[in-house]
């Protein structure tokens, strides 16, 4: 294949507007898109005095003056505002009247010649030199919003034959302004959500049990890494006045604020109920718990909850014991202490807390025997996916949980090591939460 190349950049003109293109797409402020187009707009359009105008958001005939530039020289340029139009806009006068009046009223461009104003409403003596001048609107959603006026003192100023190109560059100018304050603008939202977001998360940290609980009879270790959003996973321990202990583990369906301030609910309604309440047990406290949820009206959200009671020591004849509830969360894995089995505790299961005011709850009890382990986690655990899509999944989990014995630090460590492994990257989609505990009594069976 033969072609024929040609280096454009020979051509001076579109060398310097390659490089002033090239200046301009690295400006993150409307000032220095102006000040990185001035030099060529001056070689197109030349002009002694630069005067911006807005009339966005005003009445009708009204208008304010944002920027005020004198030029110097070929390239130069003396600015005679030093108010920030975008973010001083309230201090900016706004004026009627005047020259300004005249041109905004008229709303198309203007070329004006033969000016003999020694004092104007909105410029004061600023023109009183100047012979003519040539309006530029710049238009938003078909309205002419902004207004680029260039001054010369020549009264036959501007050449018709070129007004043409200055008028479309100087539209162009307004065009990339106004792209460049959109994209600053939002990355000043997203550094204040962002600022919002982590005061969220550093909240709904702070409602999580501020240390491990020594509980008689269990060893316990606890996990809880968060997405990049708020989420809504939540655990907690619960001391009752007759030597037992209440122990959840929840999950807030979705993520961000909404989730989180749930979670928030959550914690104040069980700690509301479970305050003092020997003898309550796991079903009574999740139809509470829903009923209180339900009623605040939670549309769209709904929370997946394990709470079971531990008994360190039912009788003199037994061990100790957990009797459990579960409201559509994931079933916790039993290791068994002698075996090294895992198994899924998968009974008393019902519907997710929050979403029908009817609902039914049953409990489940089993006998902790030494050594056995019981593992509580969330689905953010479980459905962590790898760059093939490929889910974690319960298979990975008994795998990490089967390589190692049943101390709860261990636990923990290798299913974050398995996480790893799977995903390859530290950063998570989802809260990833772990109550490992596990029931080491007071002597070997």
């Amino acid at each position: 294949m033969t072609v024929e190349i040609i280096d454009l950049r020979q051509n001076e003109n579109i060398d310097s507007i390659t490089e002033m293109l090239r200046r301009v797409s690295r400006a993150g402020d409307p000032r220095e898109v102006l000040i990185e187009f001035a030099p060529y707009l001056r070689r197109v359009r030349p002009s002694d005095l630069y005067i911006a105008v807005s009339v966005r958001g005003l009445e009708p005939g009204r208008y304010k003056v944002t920027r005020k530039f004198r030029m110097l020289g070929e390239t130069g340029m003396q600015s005679l505002s030093d108010d920030d139009p975008w973010a001083d806009w309230d201090r900016i006068p706004t004026h009627t009247g005047g020259l300004i009046g005249t041109i905004i009223e008229h709303g198309d461009p203007l070329l004006i010649r033969r000016l003999d104003i020694p004092d104007d409403p909105a410029l004061g003596d600023l023109i009183k030199d100047m012979g003519s001048c040539l309006a530029s609107p710049h238009f938003d959603n078909g309205e002419p919003t902004n207004w680029a006026i260039s001054f010369v003192r020549d009264p036959e100023g501007f050449d018709l034959e070129k007004v043409d190109h200055g008028f479309l560059l100087g539209s162009l100018v307004g065009t990339v302004t106004r792209q460049v304050l959109a994209i600053k603008r939002e990355k000043e939202l997203n550094e204040q959500l962002r600022a919002q977001f982590e005061e969220v998360a550093r909240v709904q940290r702070s409602l999580l049990p501020s240390k491990t609980p020594d509980i008689p009879g269990l060893e316990i270790a606890t996990s809880y890494l968060t997405s990049n959003e708020a989420g809504g996973d939540y655990y907690d321990f619960f001391e009752f006045r007759d030597g037992t202990w209440g122990i959840v583990i929840a999950d807030v369906a979705g993520h961000g604020a909404g989730a989180a301030t749930v979670m928030a609910m959550l914690r104040a309604i069980l700690h509301g109920y479970v305050h003092d309440r020997s003898g309550a047990t796991p079903d009574d406290i999740l139809r509470y718990t829903n009923d209180r949820l339900h009623g605040a009206g939670i549309d769209g959200k709904f929370v997946t909850a394990f709470f079971a009671v531990y008994d360190p020591a039912p009788n003199a004849q037994s061990g100790a014991t957990l009797t459990y509830a579960r409201s559509g969360h994931n079933p916790p894995r039993l290791k068994d202490g002698r075996t090294g089995v895992v198994r899924s505790l998968d009974g008393a299961s019902t519907i997710p807390l929050g979403v029908f005011i009817d609902y039914s709850a049953c409990s489940a009890c089993i006998e902790l025997k030494h050594n056995d382990t019981v593992v509580l986690y969330t689905d953010g655990i479980t459905e962590a996916f790898n760059d093939q899509r490929e889910m974690f999944g319960i298979e990975r989990l008994d795998a990490a949980l089967t390589e190692c014995g049943g101390d709860p630090d261990c636990i923990v460590d290798h299913v974050h090591a398995a996480l790893y492994e799977h995903t390859k990257r530290m950063t998570r989609d989802d809260d990833q939460t772990l109550v490992v505990f596990q029931y080491v009594g007071t002597s070997s069976p």
